[in-house]
């Protein structure tokens, strides 16, 4: 019979996983599009409600607006970014000192055919090595626009824009990533109406 003392004996369930924290960027000012992007029609839902329901899907949970007014009209409550106008890295910083812990996945609001299968495998890496940065690629090739981050490098990231960096690749490597490849349409986005058509057109849902 096992002794309880050894060390590594475990006498209670083992600890439940950490929760994962979805946050969807919905800061920018979308000046192809002319509109919101968040909020414009994409069949029964809109685009930034397609993006929660990916999300919720794989089990994220809670998931919050990053910026700007839409979150209300997408079923998630706002957080204010912490610099707003200063760019995506600006808002992944104000997701990750949110979160304060565990994993967030962080997502811009027009990724319009991201599914919960998509955002199942990128966790599904992640917990792998969960302190790097887990992102899809496509061809090998690092999509920033959809990646889970721990939460813990919130600070670093604060600490590059305020060094006047505001590009999310420099992020990957300075804080490290493993990719996880995954299918075109996860991380296709719309930057124009007439894009967005064409995506509608490519949903199988």
């Amino acid at each position: 019979m096992p002794d309880p003392a050894l060390p590594g004996h475990r006498t209670g369930p083992p600890p439940p996983p950490p929760r994962v924290i979805g946050a969807v960027l919905c800061g920018g000012r979308s000046p192809r599009f002319g509109s919101d992007k968040a909020l414009a029609p994409a069949g029964d839902l809109l685009v930034g409600q397609r993006v929660v329901a990916a999300l919720r899907a794989a089990g994220v949970d809670p998931v919050a607006a990053i910026g700007g007014s839409a979150g209300p009209r997408i079923g998630v409550p706002t957080i204010a970014d912490l610099r707003p106008g200063d760019g995506p890295l600006a808002g992944l910083a104000t997701a990750l000192l949110w979160a304060k812990t565990g994993p967030v996945v962080v997502v811009p609001c027009d990724l319009v055919l991201l599914q919960g299968a998509h955002v199942s495998a990128l966790l599904a890496a992640a917990v792998v090595d969960p302190k790097a940065v887990t992102v899809a690629t496509v061809g090998g090739s690092p999509q920033v626009s959809l990646a889970c981050w721990p939460a813990e490098h919130g600070r670093s990231v604060l600490q590059m824009l305020d060094r006047g960096e505001h590009r999310f690749h420099r992020a990957l490597d300075e804080l490290g990533w493993v990719g996880v490849e995954l299918p075109p349409d996860a991380v296709a986005d719309a930057d124009t109406p007439a894009q967005l058509d064409r995506l509608l057109g490519r949903r199988s849902d």
